[in-house]
């Protein structure tokens, strides 16, 4: 009788270092993408100088539109009913990004973006395509902005199981 409660116990602890051990691991992983870099103390005082300074304003209102049009990977100005100005009104706001951005030091606009990319997932309830167009935008706006010395960024986009 003794053994047998013994064994209970023993692959109840075994359980629930399994759970613990693999929860770490997933919260190590989630913050290993910004660890590794190797200007990681720069990383840091940008994302700082964002979460003080809300950097970005016009790039995150440029994601939000484009997150709601979720077409395709490309930047979307086509006229659509949520914006009766038309095209001239994003490409004023793209413009305004392109600005924010060229006033990053080189080595925050990526980390920017992805921050501002996180705010804005953050503020609104978004469909899993809808984060995705988020984070691709941000990704691609550098290239799109032409900043020198900075081409697509290098952060993952999230991804989200089918259920199809």
């Amino acid at each position: 009788m003794a053994n047998k409660l013994f064994l209970v116990c023993a692959a109840l602890a075994l359980c629930f270092l399994l759970t613990n051990a693999s929860i770490y691991r997933t919260v190590v992983e989630f913050e290993e993408d910004d660890a590794t870099n190797p200007i990681g103390p720069k990383v840091r005082k940008c994302q700082k100088e964002f979460q003080e300074e809300q950097h970005l304003r016009a790039c995150q209102q440029l994601m939000r539109q484009q997150a709601r049009k979720g077409r395709s990977d490309e930047l979307d100005f086509e006229d659509d009913m949520e914006n009766p100005q038309g095209p001239q009104q994003e490409e004023k706001l793209f413009q305004q990004c392109c600005n924010e951005l060229r006033q990053e030091e080189t080595y925050c606009v990526c980390p920017t973006l992805k921050q501002a990319a996180k705010a804005v997932r953050l503020q609104g309830q978004h469909q899993p395509m809808q984060v995705r167009k988020i984070f691709q935008t941000a990704k691609n706006l550098p290239k799109v902005c032409n900043i020198p010395q900075v081409d697509v960024c290098p952060f993952k986009i999230p991804s989200f199981p089918s259920y199809y």
